[in-house]
This record gives C-alpha cells, sequence and structure tokens, in this order.
C-alpha cells in the first residue's frame, strides 16, 4: 500500500514534479511498474469473472461494428476496472482475440478498430501477448499533442472465457517526471523515447552506438560515454520484462 500511495501522488498531474537534475527517483520508477503488473492482473481477473471480451465482442457484433450497446455497458465496465487499479492511467484497452478493440475508457475512435490499423506499437501489444507483461512506448495516437504513451499489456485467458489481451496506458510525461528534467529516455532502438533537450520523440539519439547496453541496471548504477562531439555524458540503464530503456544525463 505506501508503494501505491507514493505512485499515485508522484504521477497524477496535480501533484507530481520534476526531481532535481540528474535525479531519478528509482523507488518510485521501480514503483510504478510493480504496479502496472499488479494491476494488470487485477483487471483481469474482474475480465474473466465477467467474460467481458466474450460479451463485448457479441454487442459489437449486435451493432454491426457500431457502439449503441456497447455504451450502455461502458460505465460500468470502467468502474469495475477502476476499483481494482491505481488511479494513474489515462486509457485502458480491451482487445478480442482477432485484434479488435472492443473497450476503451476514453479514446472513443478506437472502438471496434483493430490495432493493426491504428498502431504498430499498439499492435505488438497484441502480437506479443503473453502471461506476463510486455512493455512498449506508443506514439501519439492523435494530432492533439497527447502522448507518447507507455503500455503495459498481457494476455487475458482462463477458464472458458474468450481470450483477449488488456493494455493500460500512462502518459510518458508522467514517467518522464521520475527521471529528472535533464535526463533523456532512450529506447533500445536508440530513439528518444520522449521529447527532451530540444531533440522530438522517435527520432535518433546521435551517440547511441557508443553506449555499452551490456551491463547490470541494477541500482541504475551511473556509467559514462564518450560523445562524438568531444566531453562525456552520464547514462544509466533500466530493464523491465521486454523493456530496455537508457537514461542520459547531459
Amino acid at each position: 500500500m505506501k508503494h501505491r500511495a507514493v505512485i499515485s501522488c508522484l504521477l497524477l498531474a496535480s501533484c507530481a514534479t520534476f526531481h532535481g537534475p540528474g535525479s531519478i527517483d528509482i523507488v518510485s520508477l521501480r514503483s510504478l511498474f510493480r504496479v502496472c503488473e499488479s494491476d494488470l492482473e487485477n483487471a483481469k481477473r474482474v475480465i474473466v469473472e465477467h467474460d467481458l471480451v466474450k460479451n463485448l465482442w457479441h454487442l459489437q457484433r449486435m451493432d454491426k461494428g457500431g457502439s449503441k450497446y456497447y455504451l450502455l455497458e461502458r460505465e460500468g465496465i470502467t468502474a469495475m476496472i477502476k476499483a481494482v487499479t491505481e488511479g494513474v492511467y489515462d486509457d485502458f484497452i480491451l482487445v478480442s482475440s482477432n485484434g479488435t478493440v472492443v473497450y476503451t475508457m476514453t479514446d472513443n475512435s478506437l472502438f471496434a478498430r483493430n490495432l493493426r490499423s491504428v498502431s504498430g506499437a499498439l499492435a505488438a501489444c497484441h502480437a506479443e501477448r503473453g502471461p506476463g507483461p510486455f512493455v512498449v512506448t506508443v506514439p501519439p495516437l492523435h494530432r492533439d499533442g497527447s502522448g507518447p504513451f507507455l503500455a503495459v499489456s498481457s494476455r487475458v485467458s482462463g477458464g472458458s472465457t474468450m481470450p483477449g489481451t488488456f493494455i493500460l496506458l500512462v502518459d510518458m510525461e508522467k514517467v518522464r517526471k521520475l527521471v529528472g528534467e535533464r535526463s533523456c529516455i532512450i529506447g533500445q532502438n536508440g530513439a528518444y523515447e520522449t521529447a527532451c533537450s530540444g531533440a522530438e520523440a522517435n527520432t535518433p539519439y546521435p551517440d547511441f552506438d557508443r553506449i555499452d547496453l551490456t551491463g547490470s541496471s541494477d541500482g541504475l548504477a551511473a556509467r559514462r560515454f564518450t560523445r562524438s562531439d568531444g566531453g562525456s555524458a552520464e547514462y544509466r540503464l533500466f530493464r523491465y520484462a521486454n523493456l530496455l530503456w537508457v537514461f542520459i544525463t547531459e
């Protein structure tokens, strides 16, 4: 409960603050992922107990892909999932076995669409679904400027229920507040995960090939690498499930 209270306070936009330059809140960062994993399991139990994938899939077929019947159920479903999860999420997405969205908490535009037509990153959540968490950064889904998002997902299955995938979305800006104002988050593909130091998200970090990714991430120990333009920069590795992030402090 202590970890949950810390995460709820730090990540909610009303009380989150930047940490000092070069300062990474390791405890809250790791707690965030532990809470996401726990919330995934809690939400999946609700989904299985109420057979939501099958019921929502049938409602979608009854309305020929429309949302008339679904909207009658949406508020109650959201209340059930929120009752067993923390209040730090920007959206919940429930997907049927064929990759079609059958429920979202907030984004109406995703309903009844196949994830392959929405986002490659979201499609990967479904394609890579398994019993444990799969983590990926999702670029902004709309032109309104919201996002990118941290997506934490897992397979929904059990008993005689129809299988699917459940996805939690957290705005990456909330995550960035935990790694410090001057630390950039670089993904394992060598691109900025969020806008940082004048660079846009999803653009390459120029000296990524100079960073050693083979070391341990225990304690987020600081290391240094030599930059191509001279001088050096400090970096730390962070691993969770399939995720590898590099935090670079300029």
